[in-house]
């Protein structure tokens, strides 16, 4: 594990607690958050240990060398700052060491599990043994969220974007094209056959993970919201009895991941009927994010997309060809041997 800038007295008692757990180690101390990615891509730790001080530095660490990362704090933190968090890697927390003996063996105990919590597994060589069943670690929230969006046309539209992502796409997809309830397994079917992510029909508390595309259910409303009863467990989708013309709303989707994800959204809104996606592309762009829109040569119906634009929502106009071409320069994707593409923001372009 590598050290934030804890205190000596933490320090001392990480020592100690390292003697009766010879499968950690510190492998390293960084005194300030700058300090922090440098570091990481150097030592590469299985784990890092930072103060509440050190979170302004965890969004560069994320994406320099992503890594978990256990918080120390001076108190137990608040719900929505640790939904906060674990977007930028936080999985857990830990309280200063309590000073009663039978307390602090506890304290100590709970410190290690949460440590080795996030172990890699050594590959098992030799005649397989019979092991205790394994305590499931739920993956952390992903960065950021893709929503695609379209009517008609809006499927084999979907399916060219979905062809072209790479298999290590850092954010969460989520798709939405109005269809009736009963061609939902074969829009998830058509996805999968071709996106090298996994693609599942989302439903009530599907999670929501880094490399994952979930389908909204034709003939319902779907929504994003923070997994309930946990603060750490991320985003889920959930279905909302809110009204719309158009089922399932790209609006109302779009809208809750601007809610949750603020500049970390990416909106594309693909050939359909309808003026649906544009209040959702409107408030992505009032929370920061991004909205790309299908140009008309390739939309087989171009009403919603040339809704978007004439609004002035839209930040970039695209073929389809080269949508997810435009999408990586706005997801910051770590590449092998290289640091993340990093936001950029070009004007609004205007309808001609």
């Amino acid at each position: 594990m590598l050290l934030g800038n804890l205190s000596s007295s933490v320090q001392t008692v990480l020592t100690r607690l390292l003697r009766a757990a010879p499968e950690l180690a510190v492998v390293g101390n960084a005194a300030s958050a700058d300090e922090l990615p440098t570091l990481a891509r150097r030592l590469r730790p299985g784990v890092v240990v930072v103060t509440e001080d050190q979170l302004s530095g965890l969004e560069r660490l994320q994406q320099q060398f992503p890594v978990p990362v256990l918080l120390y704090s001076a108190r137990a933190p608040l719900p929505g700052m640790l939904r906060e968090a674990a977007r930028l890697g936080v999985y857990d927390y830990i309280t200063p060491a309590p000073t009663a003996a039978a307390e602090l063996i506890e304290w100590g105990r709970q410190l290690r599990r949460k440590l080795l919590a996030v172990r890699p597994r050594p590959l098992q060589m030799g005649p397989p043994k019979i092991l205790a069943p394994r305590v499931r670690v739920m993956p952390l929230p992903p960065q950021g969220i893709v929503v695609i969006g379209g009517s008609t046309g809006g499927a084999p539209a979907a399916e060219v974007l979905l062809r072209t992502l790479p298999v290590d796409f850092p954010w969460a997809v989520l798709v939405a094209v109005h269809l009736p309830v009963h061609f939902t397994d074969t829009l998830v079917e058509r996805l999968r056959r071709a996106s090298r992510l996994p693609v599942a029909a989302a439903g009530s508390g599907s999670r929501l993970e880094a490399g994952r595309v979930l389908v909204a259910p034709g003939g319902r409303n779907l929504l994003v919201q923070p997994v309930t009863g946990s603060p750490w467990l991320g985003w889920e989708t959930e279905f909302t009895s809110e009204a719309s013309l158009d089922v399932p709303s790209v609006d109302l989707l779009m809208q809750s991941a601007a809610r949750l994800a603020g500049r970390n959204v990416v909106g594309i809104v693909l050939t359909g009927l309808g003026h649906d996606g544009t209040l959702g592309a409107q408030a992505i762009r009032r929370a920061g994010g991004t909205v790309i829109v299908q140009d008309e040569a390739s939309s087989a119906v171009f009403a919603m997309p040339k809704s978007v634009i004439q609004a002035g929502l839209a930040t970039e106009v695209q073929p389809l060809a080269s949508m997810a071409a435009v999408l990586a320069r706005y997801v910051p994707t770590r590449l092998a041997g290289s640091a993340s593409r990093s936001f950029s923001r070009p004007q609004p372009v205007t309808a001609q």
